[in-house]
């Protein structure tokens, strides 16, 4: 299974044998263009002689050697180090997904040329946005000691080996609201689930005015904890909530200013909770035992799900009938 860009999902694939091409095999969109030549090419050497292309792999009997082994068990190390060293949750199962990942880069010889720790952090980054873990890139660079430019080149050359290019764990847009409750703790030094709470409405308002597109989630969690603080008399400045979030504070001003310039920045924070506290309030359509079908003008008691039982009769006649010829078909086809 491979994940097509233009079905978006996870698709069978068909390759081409002679050519090597992957295509999806629902749309036939061209996945992997790489055309491989498996014949062989005999090529003169300085002497005139002509010899063989290329160079001869010995046959392994248990289908992996030991260096292959060792290199998986040192990026399994790596990932367990940076798991436990930035506490991220999941146990196992995050650091098996994430071994799968440098395994798959081990396969393209990704990591040839490139840092250990590197790689595997670029893998459990991956694992991290699949999972909707609460961790930035910059948190991975912070604890490796590198540059985020650095891993993050990692990162985007090895979704590219991958054909991750099109897929959703890169493609979409990362929720701010993960990451509230993370920074809210690490600037107030303990869980607070007032301050929390303010700060996902205020998220939830800015990803309702379209300020979630196209900005990086920490300016936006920046801005949305710094109003949080101050409105539950917290004195924070904007360097305090800069250096939590790791953004500049032009960054964090540049958010403020846009989400003053919306609706719900012109409110007073006792409005602004009121009205999110109203659009979250779900609105039922009908009073319990009101009857909505047809009947209801002929003074028709309720049955059941807002239907006289007449009406009740019909649908589940109806229901069952379709379920009976599905059953057919389905026995029909086998």
């Amino acid at each position: 299974m491979v994940f097509c860009g233009h079905c978006q999902d996870d698709c069978p694939y068909v390759k081409d044998p002679d050519n090597g091409i992957i295509c999806c095999g629902i749309c036939g969109k061209v996945l992997d263009p790489n055309i491989y030549d498996d014949g062989p090419s005999f090529v003169k050497d300085s002497s005139g002689q002509s010899r063989l292309r290329g160079s001869i792999i010995k046959a392994i009997e248990d289908g992996c050697s030991i260096s292959r082994e060792r290199t998986e068990a040192k990026g399994r190390d790596e990932i367990w180090q940076i798991v436990h060293g930035l506490h991220v949750s999941g146990g196992d199962d995050i650091i098996c997904t994430a071994h799968n990942f440098y395994k798959l880069a081990l396969d393209n010889s990704f990591t040839k040329g490139r840092q250990t720790s590197h790689v595997a952090a670029a893998c459990l980054y991956i694992a991290c946005r699949r999972g909707e873990k609460p961790y930035l890139l910059i948190d991975f660079s912070d604890y490796l000691h590198i540059s985020v430019y650095v891993l993050g080149a990692v990162f985007l050359q090895l979704c590219q080996v991958l054909l991750l290019g099109e897929h959703p764990i890169v493609q979409k847009l990362v929720d701010p609201s993960l990451f509230i409750h993370r920074f809210t703790e690490r600037l107030l030094g303990k869980r607070n689930n007032a301050v929390s709470d303010t700060a996902l409405c205020i998220v939830a308002s800015m990803k309702r005015d379209w300020m979630q597109t196209g900005r990086k989630p920490s300016g936006l969690c920046g801005a949305a904890l710094y109003i949080a603080a101050l409105s539950h008399g917290y004195d924070y400045t904007k360097a305090d909530i800069a250096a939590v979030v790791h953004v500049c504070e032009a960054t964090l001003f540049k958010r403020l200013i846009e989400f003053e310039s919306t609706d719900s920045g012109s409110l007073t924070i006792e409005d602004f909770l009121a009205k999110a506290y109203e659009e979250t309030v779900p609105k039922c359509s009908a009073k319990y035992g009101e009857v909505l079908c047809e009947h209801k003008d002929k003074g028709a008691e309720h049955f059941s799900h807002g239907l006289c039982e007449e009406c009740y009769d019909n649908v589940t006649h109806i229901y069952y009938v379709r379920n009976a010829l599905v059953f057919m078909l389905h026995s029909l086809l086998i």
